[in-house]
């Protein structure tokens, strides 16, 4: 199986949940969540489309995804590129992924800990 690691933001639909949760039997959970790279090299201009990705992870991460990603979080994910059909366009999910969170904007008027 060929792995692909890919970066962009989380995004969503203003007022709706960033990350949806899923559970099939047995505790087996499935966390699926968009992201959007604007690196995608095709487009020409100032106005970057960029490309979007539909992302599944499973198990322990899917129940971190719901409890930490945010919409306009910056992540990256490692899982498998699939290409799928659907009314006449073509999507990319990546399936079976594992993500990364290298870091997090923290509000400062949110924030209990004095730095100093």
């Amino acid at each position: 199986m060929a792995q692909a690691t890919l970066s962009g933001t989380v995004v969503c639909q203003q007022g709706k949940p960033a990350v949806t949760l899923k559970e099939l039997g047995n505790n087996y959970k499935i966390a699926e969540f968009s992201m959007r790279d604007t690196e995608y090299f095709y487009h020409k201009g100032e106005d970057k489309p960029g490309q979007f990705y539909k992302v599944q992870v499973t198990g322990k991460q899917a129940e971190f995804a719901v409890d930490r990603l945010e919409r306009g979080d910056f992540v990256s994910v490692t899982g498998q590129l699939v290409q799928r059909e659907y009314n006449g366009r073509t999507y990319l999910d990546v399936k079976d992924a594992r993500y990364n969170q290298p870091y997090k904007q923290k509000d400062s008027a949110t924030s209990s800990v004095d730095p100093f």
